[in-house]
């Protein structure tokens, strides 16, 4: 029983990240893909998403993000959640954005993870503030492989 706690131990410790939390990393990650946004550069911003994502799901949902609101003036951020997973660390990022169409409340969530290089985006969710702005048809893409929803 001792050698099969311990080699348990060992797997478990194993999947364990040390790498501390880069919120500096992460911050530039941020900033980047919203320069891209507001160049309108919605391709590129969708290549910023992990591996698990479609990029062209991403890209529509950016482009309807930019047909509703208009163009990106400005953003700043809230705060920001750090979270340490198994596999890594989480950074959830609030942002307070202006577009031409109006303001909005944004979540950008970035995930570090020992598994792959480097840090990519897995989630970006846009609460428009502006009441007389037409409710989006999706908040987030669906994930991959999923069916989408009816039209209405």
């Amino acid at each position: 029983i001792i050698s099969l706690l311990s080699l348990f131990g060992v797997f478990f410790l194993a999947g364990c990240t040390e790498k501390p939390a880069d919120p500096v990393q992460a911050g530039a990650l941020d900033q980047k893909f919203y320069d891209m946004i507001k160049a309108k550069d919605f391709e590129q911003a969708s290549m910023l998403f992990s591996k698990d994502e479609d990029p062209l799901q991403w890209e529509n949902y950016l482009k309807e993000q930019h047909a509703l609101l208009g163009d990106l003036l400005s953003y700043e951020i809230k705060d920001t959640v750090v979270n340490t997973i198994l596999t890594g660390n989480v950074y959830i990022s609030r942002y307070k954005t202006k577009y031409t169409n109006g303001d909005a409340n944004e979540v950008l969530t970035v995930r570090e993870d020992v598994n792959f290089d480097g840090i990519k985006v897995v989630m970006y969710r846009v609460n428009p503030r502006k009441k007389n702005l037409p409710t989006l048809p999706s908040q987030t893409p669906a994930p991959a492989g999923a069916p989408a929803p009816p039209a209405q």
